[in-house]
């Protein structure tokens, strides 16, 4: 197909034209990436839930071990312009944290075995986490390890 060449000019009344057409191309392209990442996002949980509920739960609890969840966040920041160096930060940082998921993954089984329930569990696992998220931040903080997060 051919395309013009020549560029439209805007009205001069549209003085700003090009910054409007720059922040719309720019908002195209983060609503385009933030879809990858939730479709990709969403396979990846969904392939998680399959075999931990129809197959195996212990090959669903494998599975859910691979830093799955990784790949496309590394795909996207390569894709923004990250260098490796920053994006292998950014995974060991990710590392530091697993603290975190141990401990509430460990207290939603707990609170799941306790009660017939299922979103009494989940609210006070996610509540479990909030509060040792704020304490590993502010421990991170406190003894400035910043450096190994970033």
């Amino acid at each position: 197909m051919w395309l013009p060449t020549t560029e439209i000019k805007p009205p001069s009344f549209l003085k700003s034209w090009y910054n409007y057409n720059h922040i719309y191309i720019y908002m195209s392209s983060l609503l385009y990436d933030l879809f990858q990442n939730f479709v990709l996002g969403g396979l990846i949980t969904a392939s998680i839930s399959y075999i931990g509920t129809y197959m195996d739960p212990l090959l669903g609890a494998i599975w859910w071990s691979f830093p799955i969840s990784l790949i496309p966040t590394i795909y996207f920041m390569k894709e923004s312009g990250k260098t490796n160096k920053f994006i292998s930060q950014f995974t060991i940082s990710t590392t530091y944290s697993l603290i975190l998921l141990f401990i509430s993954c460990g207290c939603m089984g707990y609170y799941l075995k306790h009660s017939d329930g299922i979103a009494m569990p989940i609210i006070k696992a996610m509540f479990v986490w909030l509060i040792a998220s704020i304490v590993f931040y502010y421990l991170i903080k406190h003894f400035k390890l910043d450096d190994k997060f970033m």
